[in-house]
């Protein structure tokens, strides 16, 4: 289980959901009366370390804004394993393809840690962005965004090899997550062999070979579910290598 303790965050006041909305740029031209009244009608939703926000094929009619915590997109593969495929943080939007679809969810959404979200209902929303189209562009840039990064994965999973897709995946974390070190830039994350190896799409031996490998000529280590990218350049290379 992926866990990364952190101190106790308050619930966000109006204030602070505004100031998340703020953010983002979906809702940056929004003028301050319209920042305040979106802000009141939204509520805010914590989730406990492996709890769920909502499961695959549930039915779908809010969209989240993480505040707080690391949530992580989980599918299940046709011989019934869960397969992590994307992690989200704070100011990352949730729900958005149902939004549009008022379909099935199309991946479970697990907390990786205790985390708290923004959620905007449907109803609220939908006008929001029948009145603003430019919203709705941002919103389709961000589909669009979610279903490039699937395409590399795939891309990535089928053309590069362990090595190659791994240090780009974990360049990916440092550079959303990390936090740097006396000892190099430690991702703020921690996981385990098997979701590293979810993520990348192999199996959690050869997370636990490559890793010692890379522990054992300085590239990267990983302490108890802890990583740290001791040399992000070597890393650099090795993620644009297509061999």
């Amino acid at each position: 289980m992926i866990s990364c303790p952190r101190r106790a965050d308050p619930i966000p006041t109006d204030t602070r959901k505004r100031e998340l909305l703020e953010e983002q740029e979906l809702f940056a031209r929004l003028s301050p009366r319209d920042l305040d009244e979106l802000a009141e009608a939204t509520i805010v939703q914590q989730l406990k370390e492996g709890q769920e926000l909502f499961h695959k094929g549930d039915s779908g009619s809010e969209v989240y804004v993480v505040a707080t915590g690391i949530l992580k997109a989980v599918t299940t593969s046709s011989e019934g394993d869960d397969v992590v495929f994307n992690l989200m943080g704070p100011g990352e939007i949730i729900g958005e393809l149902a939004l549009f679809s008022g379909g099935k969810r199309s991946a479970t959404i697990v907390a990786m840690q205790p985390a708290k979200l923004i959620v905007l209902q449907r109803r609220t929303i939908l006008p929001y962005l029948k009145d603003h189209p430019d919203a709705a562009f941002t919103l389709l840039s961000v589909l669009a965004e979610r279903v490039q990064r699937l395409s590399e994965m795939v891309e990535d999973t089928t053309f590069r090899n362990l090595p190659s897709r791994l240090a780009k995946k974990l360049l990916d974390l440092g550079d959303r997550y990390g936090e740097e070190t006396g000892s190099g830039l430690r991702i703020g994350v921690k996981m385990s062999q098997e979701e590293l190896g979810d993520l990348v799409a192999t199996t959690r031996e050869s997370i636990n070979k490559q890793m010692k490998l890379w522990a054992g000529s300085g590239l990267a280590s990983m302490d108890h579910g802890v990583i740290t990218l001791h040399d992000a350049e070597a890393l650099e290379a090795l993620s644009e290598s297509d061999g």
